[in-house]
Formats: structure tokens, sequence, C-alpha cells
């Protein structure tokens, strides 16, 4: 009697179901094309979707295809309308924001990622500018002396957008190699360097389901830079 009232419950949907689901509900087809699934040991949650020969090939960390359903729902709203470059409807992005806001999940995605990622880390030995040097000078001019130091390096790509970092999980300050140059003034490196070491002071906040990565203390913080207006000026002009 038991087995049968556990076989008349109604089953979870299978991530292969929703995604077809989803994709004809985006497509405005009756029918939509097999999903084959891919799950690996990824440290990425967001996943990956393409249509290869008529067929829809999904690639999903396995914790992510573990996720409740009405999440793995709106991670099917959301590549799906990426497949079509569509926007994706606002609520499901929210509740999958949401979801990876919760606690529980950050610090799932947080050991994840320490267990599974390599961090490329060069050392703070520049052909210009000596990162280790620049973090001694800073915090003993804006921050405490016990403020811990976390491992420095330039990044490989010499990106003018993405200026730089700090990883939390492998406690690290990485610059874009673009700033180690002679021509970059001083002031603009250590402005980059003090931004990065002001995410050490103030971690990002999570109230409720809100993620704060540059909580109000941190940009009070931020104006203390003596050369704050002359540095972003600066960048500005040069990007």
């Amino acid at each position: 009697m038991q087995l049968l009232a556990a076989e008349l419950l109604p089953q979870p949907e299978s991530t292969e179901s929703i995604f077809r689901r989803v994709y004809a509900a985006v497509a405005r087809k009756a029918e939509a094309p097999p999903v084959r699934l891919h799950v690996r040991p990824y440290v990425a949650t967001i996943g990956r979707l393409r249509l290869v020969q008529g067929v829809l090939e999904l690639r999903l960390s396995d914790w992510m295809a573990a996720a409740p359903a009405t999440v793995r729902e709106a991670l099917a709203w959301i590549l799906v309308s990426r497949l079509f470059r569509a926007a994706p409807p606002a609520h499901w992005v929210r509740h999958y924001r949401q979801f990876l806001n919760r606690k529980e999940v950050r610090h799932l995605q947080q050991a994840v990622r320490a267990v599974r990622s390599r961090k490329y880390i060069s050392g703070p030995e520049g052909r210009a500018y000596h990162l280790g040097r620049l973090f001694e000078s800073l915090r003993e001019r804006y921050f405490d002396p016990l403020l811990p130091a976390p491992q420095l390096g330039w990044s490989r790509r010499a990106s003018r957008t993405h200026l730089g970092h700090f990883d939390h999980v492998h406690n690290a300050i990485i610059l874009s190699s673009w700033l180690d140059r002679p021509e970059v003034p001083l002031y603009v490196v250590e402005y980059v360097m003090y931004h990065e070491m002001l995410h050490i002071k103030h971690p990002v906040e999570h109230r409720g389901r809100r993620r704060l990565v540059h909580p109000p203390a941190f940009r009070e913080d931020e104006k203390r830079f003596e050369r704050l207006a002359e540095a972003k000026a600066w960048l500005k002009s040069a990007r």
C-alpha cells in the first residue's frame, strides 16, 4: 500500500523537461527539440545552452543540477532567452539571484570554488610597479596596521575595463597588467589598489535578498583617497 501511494504522488519534473517546456514557450512552438544534459563538477553557476544539430546541449554544474525545480526553471528562462537574444522575464531573473543570495548557497558556492578552481597569481612584482610596496604604503596611510595582507598579482590579460578585483575565496588582489606601465601615474595605480583593499575592510553585505558589493561605509571610505577625482578623471580619459 505504501509503495502504491508513493507511485501516485507527482514526481518532480526533470531538468530536461523543464528546458523543453521553456524553450517551446519562448519559441512559441508546440514542440521543442530534445535536450541532452551534461552534468559536470563545474565552478560556474549559470551553465551553458546551445542548439547543435537539432539537439539542445545543456551543460550544468552538479550542484546547480540538484537545485530546486523553480530555480532550474529560472535558469532555463535565462539560458533559453539568451539563446534567442531576448530579455528573460524579470521575475525569473530575480528568483535565480535570490537563490544564489541565500546564506547556505553562498557558503556552498564558496566551498566549491575553493576546492575546484585554480587561481593564477603572478606575484607582486611588475615591470613598472611593485604591488607589495603599494599595499604597504596605502595600509600605512589609510588603514589599520593589522589589515591582513592578501596575495597580490597582475592579471594575465591587460584589461582596460576590468582594472582589479579582490577574490575573497583565494584571498587575493589582482590588478590589471594594463596599469603596470610607466605612463600610468602612480596615484592611479594606488587608487585601484586602494579600492580593492576597501573590499577587505568592507566585505560584501547581504541584507535580506539584497547583495551590496559597495555598501555605504565602503563609499564613504573611498572618498578618503586624496587624489580620487584626479584618478577617476585620468582613467576616464585613458579608456
